[in-house]
């Protein structure tokens, strides 16, 4: 499953067990799956790594664009996995990325459109999200004709 924003490592998320009164951490239930688990720190949430991103990615999308994981897992699906205009797989900006796509939205309703690579969400960006711009763009591009250099 794809993750979409960057998370902390769980492994690096341990404490001294010796320090608390009970010598180790309570089992709890994970806060993505609600499966138990050993937690190697207090602040230990989640089952897993993948949970922890998932969850994270979650709270980002809800707090970003008011959608949760699975309707950004369902559209990435409904997609195959490639940017809505253009078709590619995208690419990643950031080292460790896991997702080469990103959510266009419309900065006006807050709507969600569909997931872009960042070249074409970018591209509409610039543009302004003004179809007429775009259509002039393309008018533009298939009446152009080679300028030869005279250098």
């Amino acid at each position: 499953m794809p993750a979409y924003t960057r998370h902390r490592n769980q492994a690096n998320m341990t404490a001294t067990p010796e320090k608390y009164p009970q010598g180790r951490f309570k089992a709890k239930p994970c806060r993505w799956c609600s499966n138990e688990f050993q937690p190697q720190a207090p602040s230990h949430l989640y089952c897993s790594e993948e949970w922890s991103g998932i969850a994270m990615t979650d709270g980002y999308l809800r707090k970003m664009y008011d959608i949760g994981y699975d309707d950004f897992h369902r559209m990435f699906e409904d997609q195959n996995g490639v940017c809505k205009i253009c078709g590619s797989k995208g690419f990643a900006l950031v080292r460790n990325q896991k997702v080469l796509l990103v959510v266009d939205h419309c900065h006006a309703t807050g709507a969600v459109r569909g997931l872009l690579c960042h070249n074409c969400n970018r591209a509409l960006g610039l543009m302004q999200d003004n179809t007429e711009t775009l259509k002039s763009a393309v008018r533009y591009l298939e009446g152009a004709t080679t300028i030869e250099s005279t250098v």
